[in-house]
């Protein structure tokens, strides 16, 4: 029997790592889609594209926030 885990909508699992769609990034930090995207491209965040969608690793996302943080 296989057991499965739920996970919230635009979070999944890859090569035992966890990722989160860009899109939900700034719905889940609860901030405004334009700091999610300078964030990208001045290279704060790092994104990948898994089967076309571009994701950010949990990980980075939580180093993400250290880094808003630390510039508060």
């Amino acid at each position: 029997m296989r057991v499965n885990t739920q996970v919230k909508p635009g979070f999944f699992w890859k090569t035992g790592r966890k990722y989160i769609a860009l899109s939900e990034v700034s719905r889940h930090l609860q901030v405004t889609a334009n700091v999610v995207t300078d964030a990208v491209s001045l290279g704060d965040l790092q994104i990948e594209r898994v089967s076309g969608c571009k994701v950010v690793e949990f990980e980075e996302l939580l180093r993400f926030i250290d880094l808003m943080e630390g510039r508060k």
